[in-house]
């Protein structure tokens, strides 16, 4: 009898929304192949690992890439970025050494990464398939920011170098183009689907059935909100996956809910967010209106808000309006919309094709 395959699974820890690209499809690949095993490498913590992954796996907590520093979940810090940058290209050397000798260890028939690179070079040392799956890559990100800096030209080689490593790199829609790469490939967006329940929903909060409710969702960055200045608007419930500092009766944390977060999602009327691919494509899979601010900065939110507004619906807000709450006649706008019909998440099936068949073939 053939022993069952073992994927490892590497995710990059800044933020949640590597892992929301992952979870669909390894999900799904689970299902696919019962008998599969999994190690996840990630610095998120397990606990947050656990609530997306429904595969038992084994975890290795580690920061395998170096995570951009962020003064809030939209405003990068770009000098610590590049101190951090720069000191991970430093111990590159011993770091993949390291990475190599927990590959030989580990014994994994496919290493799979969203997004770091180091892991990919290690893998193709060790002579293991390796797949790299991510709407973005980190050096068109670290180019952005950090390009003009001391050293860049050699990270970016680097980087580079890793990403060219992977046997294919898979891009989920939508994605940034990443013309220096000919491993690239397009697929369809990837994102859970959630069960409307908004009856339910309504029902736990104690609230009419005309009320509106607006999930906030800034991804796993931590991010002081202007709470104080928070817009009151009639017929409008705003729900937070997180504690409050000021309670008001219009202002619910979510997460004591007895509904699955998706759940949640996918029952709001609309969700208030920042670009960034996985609440963008699950509001959108699931036919949510999107409420942005405004980030200008950041390389994915022209193919993000394009993307957004060909298949759904997205209304934009600038950093002044979110910081004084004068966005209430943007969000009404946005509610009296007509709906689109929800692009289906074709991405997770065709990545769960090329991994099976790779997790299957002759080893």
């Amino acid at each position: 009898m053939s022993r069952a395959a073992h994927l490892l699974l590497a995710v990059s820890g800044h933020g949640y929304g590597h892992l929301a690209q992952c979870a669909p499809i390894i999900n799904t690949l689970a299902h696919q192949l019962p008998g599969l095993r999994l190690t996840l490498m990630s610095a998120l913590p397990q606990a947050v690992l656990a609530e997306r992954i429904e595969k038992e796996f084994t975890c290795i907590h580690a920061e395998t890439d170096p995570v951009l520093r962020m003064h809030s979940a939209w405003e990068v810090d770009v000098p610590a970025s590049q101190a951090v940058f720069r000191e991970f290209h430093q111990r590159r050397a011993t770091l993949l050494a390291e990475l190599r000798g927990q590959l030989r260890a580990l014994k994994p028939d496919l290493v799979l990464a969203n997004i770091p690179w180091l892991l990919l070079a290690a893998a193709t040392r060790e002579n293991i398939p390796a797949v790299a799956l991510c709407s973005l890559n980190w050096a068109a990100i670290f180019s952005h920011y950090l390009g003009s800096c001391p050293g860049s030209r050699e990270i970016l080689a680097d980087m580079w170098s890793g990403y060219r490593a992977a046997g294919v790199f898979l891009a989920p829609a939508p994605a940034l183009p990443m013309p220096e790469l000919s491993n690239y490939r397009a697929l369809g967006p990837v994102a859970r689907l959630g069960t409307p329940q908004g009856t339910a929903l309504r029902e736990q909060l104690a609230v009419a059935d005309a009320t509106r409710l607006v999930l906030v969702g800034l991804g796993g960055i931590d991010t002081d909100l202007p709470l104080d200045s928070w817009p009151q608007l009639d017929g409008v419930v705003w729900l937070f996956p997180q504690e409050l500092d000021l309670p008001r009766i219009d202002r619910v944390d979510c997460r004591g809910l007895d509904i699955p977060m998706i759940d949640i999602l996918a029952s709001a009327d609309a969700v208030l967010t920042k670009p960034g691919y996985g609440t963008y494509t699950e509001a959108v899979c699931n036919g949510v209106p999107l409420l942005t601010l405004a980030r200008p900065d950041w390389p994915e939110t022209a193919y993000l808000n394009a993307w957004a507004q060909e298949h759904g619906n997205l209304r934009e807000i600038s950093a002044q309006q979110f910081k004084f709450g004068s966005y209430a006649d943007v969000l009404a706008d946005l509610l009296q919309l007509p709906k689109k019909t929800p692009p289906s998440p074709t991405g997770i099936q065709q990545a769960v094709d090329l991994l099976a068949a790779m997790l299957t073939g002759p080893r």
